[in-house]
C-alpha cells in the first residue's frame, strides 16, 4: 500500500528522540525474537494477570481531568510522583500504602531515574514472595557462583561498593525506583546477593550492564521512547559511591523498562469502561533475576517485549520508517464531488502524488491505472474497491493513513494489553477489521467476518476462557435494550413484541403486554425471546463467561455480513457462518470427538442444548486498526470507536484531538 509517511512534529520527536545508536540498532534488534521468556534464563517469568476489572463503572477517557492541556500533551498527563511528570503506570494505584525501605534525609540526592523517564508510581507485588529468588554474585572470572545460604550478612566495613549500595537502598532508594514493588525488589535482590553489584564490577560496566544499554538505546524499536530510559554515563574519575548509584540506576531502569515493553505504559481503563484488558505486568523481582541469571543477557531483555507475530510485523515496519527518517507530507485533496473512472478532475494530480503514481502535473484525466491505484487503496482500507473517490475514500487518503509512526507505536502499545504467554490455541476478534480467528501455534486455522457493537454499545476489548456452547439459545434481553429501545415501543404499542416473538415475563410467568401500564416503567418485567429462527442470537452461541454479557453467536441478520462496516449489534459479536465456526472451533477445544458440521447441525432445532468444552482456550477481543496482511503488506482500518486517538493521546504522541467528555469514545469525523 501507499503509505502516507508523515513528518516528525515537535512532540513526535520528543517521543522517539534518543540517541544515534537508536536508529543504528534498530535493524539489529528487528531480527525474530524467542517465542518465550524461558529463552533467556531456562524459567518462565512471572505471568500473573493484572489489572482484571472490578465490575464497577469506570469514568470514560478525560483529557482535562486527566491533567492534559492539550491532545498531545505527553508526560505531563497525569499526576506526577514527586516533581518528575510521571504518566499513569498500571500497577499505580496512588492509594495503598506499603512498606518500603524510608528515605533518610540526604545532603544532595541523586536525580531520579531516567532524567525525564515515565514515573512508576505504586503497584501490586507479584504473587511470587521476594525471597523465593537467590540471584547469584559474580565471581571475578565473570561467571556465577551460589549465593550463601541463609540469612544475607551485612556488609564488611570498607567493602567499597556493595558498602555503598546498602546504604544507597536504606537510605535512599526511592530515588532509583518509585513504585514500591520496584523498591522492594532491589532491597531484596541485592540483600540476597550481599549486596554485591551485577551491572558493574571492577569499576567497569559488566557485559549485563551494557546489555541493559543497548536494550534501553534501542527502545524506540519497541515503539518506546529511548529517552525515559537514559542513564548518564559513568564519570572518567569514579568513586565506590559513584559506582553504587550508577548500578542502581541501571537496575531500576531495567525494572521500568521490562514494565513498559512487556505491559504498556498506562492502565488501559483509564480511556473507557468498555476498555478492560489484563495486560501481564512483570514481577520485578523476576525481572532482575532473569536478566542477572540469563546466559544471553539481550536475548533476556529481548523476552520482555511481545512474543505474538503481528507484533514483530508491525515492529519491522516502525523499523523501516524509523531507517528512512522523517517521511514525506502528502498536501490534502480536497473534498468535492466524487471522481469516477474516466472523468476529468482539477484534483486528479494530488491524487496520484498521494498514491505514488508519475504523471504530469496537468494531467486531470482518472485514467485506468489510477482507478487500479485507488482500488488497491481502498482494499487494504477495508472499503469496496469500486475505483470510486467519494468522501469515504478521500477521508481515509487524508486522514486515516494509519502507516504513520503514531499509529504503528499505537497500536503496538495496544500488543502489551494482551496476556504475555502465547497460548497455543486462541480465537481473536479484531474489532476493527470485523474478523474473527481461530489460531493455533501462531497459524490461522480458520477466519470469518463478524458484526460488532455499534459506536454507541461498542464491544469490549477483553480477554476471557471460551467455555461451553450453547443450541437453540434463549434470548434475554439486556436491562440497557430494554429501557432504551424497547420500552418506548411497548408504550406506543403494548404488543410490538410480542409480534417479534418477545415474551413479558413477571415472577416467571409469561404476562399479556397489554395488561401493563408502560408508561410507568418496566422494572419487574424480564424480556425472554423463546428459541426459533427468529431468536436475536440464532441458533448457537458460544460462551467466555465475562462481567460485560458479551459472547459469540449466530444471527438471523445475515445480510449484514456482506458490508463493508458491520458496527451494528449491541456489543455482542456476531459470526458469519456460525457452523463452519463451530466445527474448527470444537476440533480444537473437543479434540478427537469428530463434530462435522452435520453432526452439529443435529443439535439445531428444540429445546436449549449445551456442549462444554473439553479443552478450554482464550478469546481475545482486539481493538488493532494498523495491522499486517497475509501478503505483508500494513493495512488500515476506520477507527470506529476513537480508541487508537485516545492510545495516541494517553502516550503523548502528536495528530491527537480531543475526546468526548461522556459516552466513551467518539469516531473520527
Amino acid at each position: 500500500m501507499a503509505g502516507r509517511n508523515v513528518s516528525f512534529s515537535e512532540g513526535r520527536g520528543r517521543h522517539l528522540a534518543g540517541t544515534a545508536l537508536a536508529l543504528l540498532m534498530a535493524g539489529a534488534l528487528l531480527l525474530p525474537l524467542g517465542a518465550a521468556a524461558q529463552d533467556g534464563t531456562g524459567a518462565a517469568i512471572a505471568l500473573d494477570p493484572a489489572g482484571h476489572g472490578t465490575g464497577e463503572p469506570v469514568a470514560a477517557f478525560d483529557p482535562a481531568r486527566a491533567g492534559m492541556q492539550s491532545a498531545g500533551q505527553g508526560a505531563a498527563l497525569l499526576a506526577a510522583l514527586g516533581h518528575d511528570p510521571a504518566p499513569f503506570d498500571i500497577n499505580d494505584t496512588g492509594r495503598t500504602k506499603t512498606a518500603t525501605p524510608t528515605p533518610a534525609p540526604a545532603a544532595a540526592a541523586p536525580p531520579a531515574i531516567g532524567n525525564g523517564a515515565p514515573g512508576t508510581g505504586a503497584a501490586t507485588p507479584g504473587s511470587r514472595a521476594p525471597t523465593a529468588t537467590t540471584p547469584s554474585a559474580p565471581s571475578s572470572s565473570g561467571t556465577s557462583t551460589p549465593a550463601t545460604a541463609g540469612a544475607p550478612q551485612a556488609p564488611r566495613p570498607g567493602a567499597g561498593v556493595p558498602e555503598r549500595l546498602a546504604e544507597l537502598i536504606s537510605s535512599q532508594l526511592a530515588h532509583f525506583a518509585q513504585r514500591p514493588a520496584d523498591q522492594q525488589a532491589l532491597a531484596a535482590f541485592y540483600a540476597a546477593r550481599n549486596f554485591q553489584p551485577v551491572f558493574t564490577a571492577a569499576g567497569a560496566i559488566t557485559p549485563l550492564g551494557i546489555a541493559a544499554l543497548g536494550a534501553f538505546n534501542g527502545a524506540a524499536a519497541e515503539g518506546l521512547n529511548p529517552a525515559d530510559y537514559a542513564v548518564p554515563p559513568l564519570p572518567a574519575q569514579m568513586g565506590d559511591g559513584v559506582l553504587a548509584d550508577y548500578e542502581l540506576r541501571v537496575a531500576g531502569t531495567t525494572l521500568l523498562y521490562a514494565r513498559h515493553v512487556q505491559s504498556g505504559r498506562f492502565d488501559p481503563k483509564r480511556i473507557s469502561k468498555d476498555v478492560d484488558p489484563t495486560p501481564t505486568v512483570p514481577d520485578p523481582l523476576d525481572v532482575l533475576a532473569t536478566v542477572s541469571s540469563a546466559p544471553n543477557a539481550a536475548q533476556a531483555f529481548a523476552s520482555f517485549a511481545p512474543h505474538y507475530d503481528e507484533y514483530r510485523l508491525l515492529k519491522l515496519q516502525l523499523g523501516r520508517r524509523l531507517a528512512e527518517g522523517q517521511g514525506q507530507v502528502h498536501a490534502a485533496i480536497p473534498p468535492g464531488p466524487s471522481i469516477r473512472p474516466g472523468e476529468r478532475d482539477p484534483r486528479v494530480p494530488l491524487l496520484r502524488e498521494r498514491l505514488g503514481i508519475g504523471g504530469a502535473a496537468d494531467d486531470e484525466i482518472y485514467d485506468a491505472y489510477l482507478v487500479e491505484a485507488v482500488r488497491d487503496f481502498q482494499r487494504l482500507s477495508g472499503a469496496a474497491p469500486d475505483g470510486i473517490v467519494g468522501r469515504g475514500t478521500l477521508a481515509a487518503l487524508n486522514g486515516g493513513a494509519g502507516d504513520s509512526l503514531d499509529d504503528l507505536i499505537a497500536n503496538m502499545e495496544r500488543w502489551r494489553w494482551l496476556p504475555h504467554q502465547v497460548a497455543p490455541t486462541y480465537v481473536m476478534v479484531n474489532i476493527p477489521e470485523y474478523m474473527v480467528r481461530i489460531v493455533v501455534n501462531e497459524q490461522t486455522i480458520h477466519e470469518t467476518r463478524v458484526v460488532v457493537g455499534k459506536p454507541e454499545n461498542q464491544t469490549p476489548i477483553m480477554s476471557e476462557e471460551m467455555q461451553y456452547a450453547v443450541f437453540n439459545p434463549s434470548w434475554n434481553v439486556p436491562p440497557g435494550i430494554i429501557k432504551n429501545e424497547m420500552l418506548p415501543k411497548l408504550q406506543a404499542d403494548p404488543y410490538a413484541l410480542d409480534r417479534q416473538g418477545i415474551d413479558v415475563v413477571r415472577n416467571g410467568r409469561i404476562i399479556d403486554p397489554g395488561t401493563v401500564d408502560w408508561r410507568r416503567g418496566s422494572q419487574g418485567y424480564s424480556f425472554r425471546q423463546a428459541p426459533g429462527e427468529r431468536n436475536a442470537l440464532g441458533r448457537m452461541k458460544f460462551m467466555f463467561p465475562n462481567k460485560h454479557s458479551v459472547y459469540l453467536h449466530d444471527t438471523p441478520s445475515r445480510a449484514l455480513f456482506a458490508r463493508d462496516r458491520r458496527a451494528f449489534s449491541h456489543g455482542c459479536v456476531r459470526v458469519h457462518e456460525p457452523l463452519k465456526f463451530a466445527e474448527v472451533l470444537f476440533g480444537v477445544g473437543l479434540p478427537g470427538d469428530a463434530w462435522s458440521q452435520q453432526r452439529i447441525n443435529s443439535l439445531i432445532g428444540g429445546n436449549e442444548k449445551y456442549l462444554n468444552l473439553k479443552q478450554r482456550f482464550p478469546v481475545h477481543l482486539v481493538y488493532f486498526t494498523s495491522y499486517v496482511d497475509g501478503q505483508g503488506q500494513l493495512v488500515t482500518r476506520e477507527d470506529i470507536y476513537g480508541i487508537n486517538d485516545a492510545t495516541k493521546a494517553m502516550l503523548g504522541l502528536d495528530d491527537t484531538r480531543r475526546l468526548a467528555d461522556r459516552g466513551g469514545m467518539v469516531a473520527p469525523r
